[in-house]
């Protein structure tokens, strides 16, 4: 079952984040490790370091992931929200740049709290677009079968989307076909693809190498 319900924190909950013996003096919001550094320690402090029965405990706390896909042109981020190991939602891109203008004339405690609230509000927004979408599926699926559709009515129309939506992704790019294979398979998956495909390609690379060698005597 999908946990979709709305993240918050209570001010105990809080005060196991901004704890100021859990960071250095000299932490600030300045890049992409940095507001990373505070979701890690909100996963640690209120899911891992506490009992299943301590009522500070937030387990949904930890499907939140951040995605770097920076360039030279810009800082830009994704939130991640895996609500089970096959499904797994994002945000649209969020701006570094943002975030530092957001934070930068605050004391340190109050810009961790913003951009930690900034994440969760993101998330709960993902969710919440999430179980509305179930609720209009679920109707889809009782209107299908009002009138008749069973699932093999649906295979070409099926096929014929699916390679649609196939031929925009490879069109968009590496990194659009990136995105698309981190949300199926999510990034350990995906660097895994890449070294299976990377090794394939040194292999044929080493054939046709080996083909020139032999028609060149």
């Amino acid at each position: 079952m999908f946990d979709t319900r709305p993240v918050t924190l209570t001010d105990a909950q809080w005060a196991l984040v901004l704890a100021p013996a859990a960071w250095g003096p000299g932490f600030t919001i300045q890049e992409f490790e940095d507001v990373h550094a505070v979701l890690i320690r909100a996963h640690n402090v209120l899911r891992h370091d506490l009992p299943e029965e301590d009522e500070r405990r937030i387990d949904a706390i930890t499907d939140m992931a951040l995605w770097h896909v920076a360039d030279s042109r810009n800082e830009d981020f994704l939130l991640a929200v895996a609500l089970t190991p096959g499904v797994t939602l994002q945000s649209d891109l969020i701006d570094m740049v943002d975030i530092k203008e957001t934070v930068k004339d605050l004391p340190r405690e109050e810009a961790m709290r913003a951009v930690l609230t900034r994440l969760i509000n993101q998330r709960n927004e993902i969710c919440e677009a999430f179980a509305t979408a179930a609720l209009e599926f679920d109707g889809l699926v009782g209107y299908a079968e009002h009138r008749g559709l069973h699932a093999g009515d649906l295979f070409a129309t099926v096929h014929d989307t699916a390679s649609a939506h196939a031929a925009d992704l490879n069109n968009d790019g590496l990194a659009t076909q990136l995105r698309y294979l981190a949300e199926q398979n999510g990034p350990r998956g995906t660097r895994d693809l890449i070294d299976e495909l990377a090794a394939s390609l040194r292999v044929h690379a080493g054939w046709l190498t080996t083909d020139r060698k032999d028609t060149s005597r």
